[in-house]
């Protein structure tokens, strides 16, 4: 500590304290749910337990995974927590993690896409003229985001889905449940139409910029991505990326296929395609140095 800090902390000030030096090493692992379920059981049947040993017996360190797409609980879906949860536990990782603390599996799918659980208020009144002035409803997003106006500046948010679909989470009907479930992926479908139709528009007339479009448009893994790596100053010693290309998807199968690739519409996903490919061909290897980014291409 200099001299300046350590005036500081006599005068009363905690403000500057240097980070506790940290005898863990604790990483999360970012990837999409489906194409890599195989290897995340493998990781963590037979890899994991093994550096957990390798850092208890030759450093004295211990070693902790965070893998989000096990264990997330129902209410956290209900109120849209998920994606928070998400970057919390990034945060936490970054800042425990005397080591490496973010490793991004990679592969030809791009994810899960949610709709913002927040809205800026002004935002979301742009994204309801820029539909009524294609004439389209918003009745739908009327319903499912509601303005909080003690939030400064106001914002509108996205409601709890057993706030409005009652049996959502209820495990003791689940005729019931299974009904308001389907409801709301059809609802979420929809909602993701209009929302990133009207983002379109808007910044389209330049009503809001690039970035503000895009959040409407990005998946989770991406979001883990970006503040994993891209945003991380010393990605040398904290992250690592491996991103595996199979050559051979079958697309008669899309049942199958669509565990590896974005399928909608029984059709792949251009979009989905066309944004993975910028964060995973460009952008990432543009950020991350080349000893740590590892590319795999397999037939199956």
């Amino acid at each position: 500590m200099d001299d300046r800090t350590i005036d500081k902390i006599f005068s009363g000030s905690l403000d500057l304290l240097p980070p506790v030096s940290s005898k863990i090493v604790r990483i999360f692992t970012s990837s999409t749910f489906t194409d890599m379920l195989m290897e995340r059981n493998t990781l963590m049947a037979e890899v994991y337990p093994r550096i957990k040993d390798f850092c208890r017996e030759k450093h004295g360190l211990e070693f902790q995974v965070v893998d989000m797409r096990w264990g997330v609980r129902d209410e956290a879906t209900d109120d849209h927590l998920t994606t928070d949860l998400c970057m919390t536990e990034i945060i936490n990782c970054q800042r425990l993690s005397m080591g490496p603390n973010f490793v991004f599996f990679g592969g030809q799918k791009y994810g899960y896409r949610p709709i913002p659980s927040i809205i800026d208020g002004h935002e979301f009144l742009l994204i309801r003229e820029a539909l009524h002035n294609m004439g389209v409803d918003t009745i739908l997003l009327d319903t499912w985001y509601k303005r909080d106006s003690n939030a400064v500046p106001f914002v509108y948010i996205l409601q709890s889905i057993s706030s409005i679909l009652v049996n959502f989470n209820n495990k003791r009907v689940p005729k019931l449940q299974a009904q308001d479930q389907a409801t709301w992926w059809d609802t979420l479908a929809k909602m993701q139409k209009l929302l990133r139709k009207a983002a379109q528009a808007c910044y389209n007339t330049h009503k809001i910029d690039k970035d503000a479009m895009h959040n409407y448009f990005m998946s989770v893994t991406e979001r883990e991505v970006i503040n994993g790596i891209l945003n991380v100053k010393n990605t040398r010693n904290h992250t690592l990326a491996l991103v595996r290309y199979i050559n051979n998807i079958n697309l008669q199968n899309l049942r199958r296929a669509s565990a590896f690739i974005d399928i909608v519409n029984r059709q792949i996903d251009a979009e989905a395609m066309k944004l993975l490919s910028d964060l995973r061909d460009k952008r990432l290897p543009a950020r991350i140095e080349s000893t740590n980014y590892h590319k795999l291409v397999i037939w199956i």
